[in-house]
């Protein structure tokens, strides 16, 4: 299993740990519900290949609730210990939380899949919700850049 001092690789444009896939996330809709304001709701499908894993992150500001739908995942949040969770279970991710650990902890062929409603606020997706998932390597190479 991968830990926060994985070593990451960049493959083109992707950053990704040495050795394990990235997770494929699919936006299946986004809300703009009247009754909170200034949020959107975005609902996406997270699949991780066997194997798979995704460097620490977080999430634009963002408040996450996720459900597995199959296979198994493991999820370490800030300084928590680590929490593995299948099929039907739910967790809560809150603003500012700091993802650290994310992959497939179901082994050789299972592949994962999860569910995520995140909800955040309108600026942070109004050019894409690729904006939603910003990796700590990225952040740090923006700031070196400055």
């Amino acid at each position: 299993m991968s830990t926060p001092t994985a070593k990451l690789i960049k493959s083109g444009d992707i950053w990704q740990i040495e050795g394990r896939p990235r997770e494929n996330f699919r936006v299946l809709n986004v809300f703009h519900p009247p009754n909170i304001p200034g949020k959107s709701m975005v609902v996406g499908v997270i699949d991780m290949d066997p194997n798979g894993a995704t460097p620490s992150h977080t999430h634009g500001g963002a408040a996450v609730v996720a459900m597995v739908a199959s296979g198994t995942v493991l999820n370490q949040m800030n300084c928590e210990e680590p929490i593995v969770s299948k099929a039907g279970d739910i967790w809560y991710e809150a603003p500012g939380c700091h993802h650290v650990r994310s992959e497939n902890a179901g082994g050789g062929s299972e592949t994962a899949r999860f569910f995520a409603v995140l909800i955040v606020d309108d600026e942070v997706i109004r050019d894409g919700v690729h904006n939603i998932f910003v990796l700590d390597v990225e952040k740090a190479e923006k700031e070196s850049a400055q």
